[in-house]
């Protein structure tokens, strides 16, 4: 996430995927086209909204990330991964609160999944929505050393890093490739 460019280009052709988390003071969110990062957004959540339930802090990133990248998803169907399980099956649960009746309404119009994806697989959002000690979110305050070996001590044995590391070593800069001791693409 140092050097350019970071962010793929936008393929209309392709599905998206928005990738959320919330966590105690805030949401993170990736907008993503073939695992590859579109866009980042992080929110600090207010005193109130920090103490809502989990499934309510990851139904705020979804909306959030709808209607900041609205434009994007409008006209075509996308994927939403979260690791709250039970939003998987909002739109088959009862509306019995205005709350409710409100984030749906919100969500009318869109072709949508919702698509439970295991909480420790989904680390760039949760890089977002995480970031310890600080009271807003809007920025990594994450002193830059400290970031890189957090970085690396979390992406060392999953198992999806190890696909992409084998992709390096096999084909090195097709698409990723080794720098200073990060997987770049």
């Amino acid at each position: 996430m140092t050097t350019s460019p970071i962010l793929a280009m936008l393929n209309f052709n392709e599905p998206f995927t928005v990738e959320t988390n919330a966590f105690g003071e805030g949401i993170g969110v990736v907008l993503t086209q073939q695992g590859r990062p579109i866009a980042f957004m992080s929110r600090a959540l207010g005193v109130a909204k920090r103490s809502w339930s989990t499934y309510t802090k990851e139904m705020l990133a979804i909306l959030q990330a709808v209607h900041t990248w609205r434009l994007y998803l409008l006209s075509k169907k996308f994927f939403v991964q979260t690791d709250q399980r039970s939003l998987k099956y909002f739109m088959e649960q009862h509306i019995g609160t205005p709350e409710q009746q409100n984030r749906v309404a919100k969500l009318l119009g869109y072709n949508y999944v919702i698509v439970y994806y295991l909480g420790r697989e989904n680390l760039v959002v949760d890089v977002l929505s995480r970031v310890s000690g600080s009271p807003i979110l809007n920025a990594l305050f994450v002193p830059h050393v400290g970031l890189w070996e957090d970085i690396k001590s979390t992406t060392k044995d999953h198992p999806y890093m190890d696909r992409l590391c084998q992709l390096a070593h096999n084909n090195p800069g097709q698409p990723y490739s080794w720098r200073d001791g990060c997987l770049v693409s």
